[in-house]
């Protein structure tokens, strides 16, 4: 039995995070720990209570986290959840509590899509520094929310950190018994973006692509779901998961690879697509 922690703060964001992490923590049978990062300067206040208190300290913290635990589940769903208000900053306080845990959770701050807000810098420094796998939830336009999966979307490129990502995405799409799909952008420059190109014959390069995307399936062998497709997209990685997943879709992506699946760093395919994606998105570091 692994941890999930979740990151709670009174937002709507939050909420949706938390209701989607009691789900997951049922699922996987794991245990569930909301936090609450609170300062002197940054007071979290029980709905009874206002304005700046001189004398805020951790029980005011935690009867604040309570009321929030509370409100987003409900008393009996929160009752079986641990709860940590620590004195800390929000980034700094979930990465030290989630520290060897199964899972981090934290909401976005956005609307997602190209046209929306990216996320908030919560979310952003947990995504740059988490030493576990970090799920980013945003709520979709679809009934149910964020909390509600269709499918579990997952992109490979044969490295080392693809296949883990991978084999997460496949317990998770067992855990929620919805099919998997796994998808390999392949291309060269110009014909990514569906441009043409000066090459005559790209089958060669497509047929690799191909192999590299059955040889991933095939390796899961006995830890496959029961329902597995393969995508193989001529286009930039980001816009390949992008535009297989749909708003209630949950995307895993590896933080680190080679080739077109590059680092973690501002701008890369993860950011990018923790960014941009209409649903939630799992970054497997």
């Amino acid at each position: 039995m692994g941890q999930i922690v979740v990151g709670v703060d009174g937002s709507d964001e939050a909420a949706e995070a938390l209701r989607w992490a009691v789900a997951e923590a049922e699922r996987s049978e794991a245990t569930l720990t909301a936090v609450l990062a609170w300062g002197w300067r940054d007071q979290h206040r029980p709905a009874d209570r206002e304005g700046f208190d001189l004398g805020y300290g951790w029980s005011e913290a935690k009867a604040a986290l309570d009321e929030m635990v509370e409100a987003a589940v409900g008393v009996d769903v929160g009752a079986d959840s641990g709860r940590r208000a620590v004195s800390d900053s929000p980034a700094r306080a979930l990465l030290q509590v989630a520290d060897g845990a199964e899972l981090l959770v934290v909401g976005a701050r956005g609307a997602g899509g190209f046209r929306g807000l990216l996320m908030g810098s919560v979310s952003q420094r947990c995504l740059r520094h988490a030493t576990v796998p970090i799920a980013v939830v945003r709520r979709s336009a679809a009934a149910g929310g964020g909390a509600s999966v269709d499918s579990i979307v997952v992109g490979t490129d044969g490295s080392a950190n693809a296949t883990s990502a991978l084999r997460w995405a496949a317990a998770e799409a067992r855990r929620w018994e919805r099919p998997l799909t796994v998808v390999h952008s392949w291309g060269v420059p110009g014909t990514a973006y569906g441009v043409g190109s000066a090459d005559p014959d790209l089958r060669p390069l497509q047929e690799e692509g191909r192999r590299l995307l059955n040889s991933a399936v095939a390796d899961l062998a006995s830890d496959a779901p029961p329902s597995v497709d393969r995508r193989l997209v001529n286009a930039v990685p980001t816009l390949a998961l992008l535009s297989t997943a749909g708003p209630s879709d949950l995307i895993v992506v590896g933080s680190r690879g080679h080739g077109a699946f590059g680092r973690l760093l501002l701008g890369s395919v993860s950011q990018q697509v923790a960014d941009h994606a209409e649903g939630s998105v799992v970054v497997v570091p």
